[in-house]
């Protein structure tokens, strides 16, 4: 029975698939937002501002939810903008009155901030169109000669 669980683990295992289904899910969740967004910006941005954010941060938002979604989905610059949703899922969680109010209003909030983050620890994987990151050590601009990383 082990040796079975063993060889069906073995076979199934794939990181960079992994991280690709992840990017795409949360890539997705921002996309679609954002793309609701974009379609009601006026509204987003009196939103904003009404809640005491700068004249411009709903466009802000609206733009960086779709086009950083797609990106996600893509694997162009994937940590930058997993680092940036994280910090907007930080700032919405505390805006929309904390962890205080408890777990169930903010549940979409902490699932995106927790998923972005482990894309930005986790990296992109090895399906991505611009990762910038090297596959072997995870810096973002791998110093080794003739493009052979030294950690390898």
């Amino acid at each position: 029975m082990m040796d079975m669980l063993n060889s069906w683990s073995r076979t199934f295992r794939n990181r960079s698939l992994g991280l690709l289904l992840i990017r795409i899910g949360t890539g997705l969740v921002f996309f679609m937002h954002g793309w609701a967004k974009l379609h009601g910006l006026g509204m987003v941005n009196g939103m904003m501002t009404g809640m005491g954010f700068p004249h411009g941060t709903g466009y802000f938002i609206a733009y960086l939810e779709t086009l950083g979604g797609l990106a996600l989905i893509l694997g162009i610059f994937p940590r930058a903008f997993a680092a940036a949703f994280s910090i907007e899922m930080l700032v919405a969680i505390i805006v929309t009155g904390g962890v205080g109010r408890g777990y169930q209003p903010h549940e979409l909030e902490l699932f995106l901030m927790l998923m972005s983050l482990g894309i930005v620890f986790a990296g992109s994987g090895r399906y991505s169109l611009w990762a910038m990151e090297c596959h072997h050590c995870g810096a973002m601009t791998c110093k080794g000669e003739k493009g052979v990383c030294p950690a390898r």
